[in-house]
């Protein structure tokens, strides 16, 4: 009886085709969504929170109850994620860090945090390219981003506080104490008013949209961007304008002042008020351009 001769793979062909194997499954596990987790923390009333993330982006928002609900997607197994409160329950701490030993790329790195806090609570976002995006809060907030956008809706009777060096800045429907510096990021507020408002840049743009209500006092300054302004007739503010080189227009109807602080340029800067001026507002540039105008 004829046998027949069967051929097997030889060793280093088994190894190879082993390597390709577990490597096709590695590349599968890397590429593979990881699943969103939950978990959440008791703070004390009155209590703060701090978030730091660098890569992917940050949700936050407040809502009733006494716990932190921290709900977070890793994007890859070489990072992790700290949360932890202290014993009083005072302060809860989250941070996204490389798990030791490892050194992922920034798209590793990303980590998408979605944080509800409970109402009234102080929170701190540190961030290098993750934008910063915060809707319905009502607690203090700091905000600090090298080039993610930061984003506020819906804030009220709060202290917000917000650092940027190239990201831009948008805020619709914020009230209370606002302060915010982007060193080259443009800055974008509509319906933005409170009883200090102060803006600044170094080369980026300012835009406002609004009625300046509430009696408060706003402070835009910029060394060469442009502030552009646009406000319903029935603003009531006591408004100045002042560009050292740039250019200043104004098409929004204004009363001459009684007693001048200064005498305008023609081209330069002006002054005037409108309604009551309840709200005192000055614009200052070193060269960029200031506009107002009507909405």
């Amino acid at each position: 009886m004829k046998k027949t001769k069967v051929s097997l793979p030889s060793l280093s062909t088994a190894i190879g085709l082993g390597i390709v194997a577990a490597a096709s499954l590695g590349a599968m596990y890397a590429q593979a969504p990881a699943a969103r987790k939950e978990s959440r923390l008791d703070l004390a009333s009155g209590g703060a929170v701090n978030i730091n993330n660098n890569f992917g982006s940050i949700n936050l928002k407040s809502d009733s109850g006494h716990q932190v609900v921290i709900a977070y997607t890793s994007h890859s197994d070489k990072v992790e994620v700290d949360q932890q409160a202290t014993p009083d329950k005072r302060r809860v701490e989250i941070r996204t860090h490389a798990v030791g030993g490892q050194t992922p790329s920034p798209e590793e790195s990303r980590v998408d945090l979605e944080v509800t806090v409970p109402a009234g609570t102080s929170v701190t976002v540190n961030s290098s390219t993750a934008p910063i995006t915060v809707e319905a809060a009502n607690g203090d907030l700091s905000l600090y981003s090298d080039t993610g956008q930061i984003t506020v809706h819906n804030v009220s009777r709060s202290h917000v506080q917000i650092q940027s060096v190239g990201g831009p800045v948008a805020l619709n429907n914020v009230s209370g104490h606002v302060d915010v510096w982007s060193s080259s990021g443009a800055v974008q507020l509509t319906q933005v008013t409170g009883s200090k408002v102060k803006v600044g840049t170094g080369s980026g743009n300012i835009t406002y949209s609004g009625d300046f209500s509430g009696g408060g006092d706003y402070r835009f300054n910029t060394h060469s961007g442009n502030i552009d302004m646009a406000l319903p007739q029935t603003a009531s503010v006591d408004l100045t304008a002042t560009s050292h080189s740039g250019e200043v227009e104004n098409d929004f109807p204004l009363q001459k002042k009684t007693h001048q602080v200064f005498v305008p340029k023609g081209g330069r800067s002006f002054a005037g008020t409108s309604n009551s001026g309840s709200s005192s507002v000055e614009l200052q540039s070193f060269s960029g351009r200031i506009r107002v105008k009507k909405q």
